[in-house]
């Protein structure tokens, strides 16, 4: 006996509900899963808590106060003389010197002693050379009387002091005679400290003298001629 064969509509039931079921399990596939198939992270929320406030560096503080004044320093001072052997001096020569002329030294001076003395230069207590190569132009073991610095030099410790001394621009000669000619145009080297000290040397340059300017002749203002005389003679 051969199977009986269904009705169409059977079949057509059947496919229906499968494909009701395809498209029911298709819309709950998108709708459950993610769109783009990553989950996004949450965007930051703002937070509304203020930084807090920053003290500001040494440099902006300078900036906003200014350059802070000058810091005047009082050292100590001591009038016991200072040991020779002790004294540290670094010579400078300023620029602009001329021939014929007296040539200003600026030394640097400090000492190495504990405690604050006083610096009392004394003919003999600086020696000093002015030289041209191997050739000595002015030299202290000549002119043992001629003292380059004056005044007393207050000296403390840890601290340098600023001297002045003088040079007369001419040479010592055989016996430093005042009228010894004068350095010539050029350059020469310094060398100048205490007896057993540390000394210290520089080197500068003598210019020429500038030329005296002559003055100018003053132009006489121009006077009115005189009128020349008339003939006075009468008539014939």
């Amino acid at each position: 006996m051969s199977p009986r064969r269904l009705p169409a509509e059977v079949y057509w039931r059947r496919r229906f509900l499968v494909l009701a079921g395809v498209l029911a399990l298709a819309w709950g596939t998108i709708t459950l899963w993610p769109a783009g198939g990553e989950s996004e992270a949450p965007a930051p929320r703002a937070s509304a808590t203020a930084p807090a406030s920053q003290e500001p560096t040494p440099a902006a503080q300078e900036e906003e106060t200014g350059t802070p004044d000058d810091t005047t320093v009082t050292l100590a001072t001591g009038e016991e003389a200072c040991d020779p052997e002790s004294i540290r001096m670094s010579p400078q020569v300023p620029p602009d010197q001329t021939v014929e002329a007296t040539v200003t030294i600026q030394l640097v001076i400090s000492t190495t002693a504990s405690k604050p003395c006083t610096f009392t230069p004394k003919a003999g207590d600086v020696a000093a050379l002015v030289a041209v190569g191997d050739t000595a132009v002015w030299d202290s073991e000549v002119c043992t009387t001629a003292a380059l610095i004056d005044d007393p030099v207050a000296l403390s410790p840890r601290w340098s002091t600023v001297a002045t001394a003088t040079w007369s621009g001419r040479g010592s000669g055989p016996v430093c005679a005042k009228d010894e000619g004068w350095a010539s145009p050029g350059k020469y080297a310094l060398r100048i400290g205490t007896l057993g000290g540390e000394p210290g040397k520089t080197t500068f340059r003598l210019a020429e003298k500038p030329a005296e300017k002559k003055p100018e002749p003053k132009d006489e203002p121009e006077g009115d001629e005189e009128p020349e005389p008339e003939d006075t003679a009468d008539d014939a």
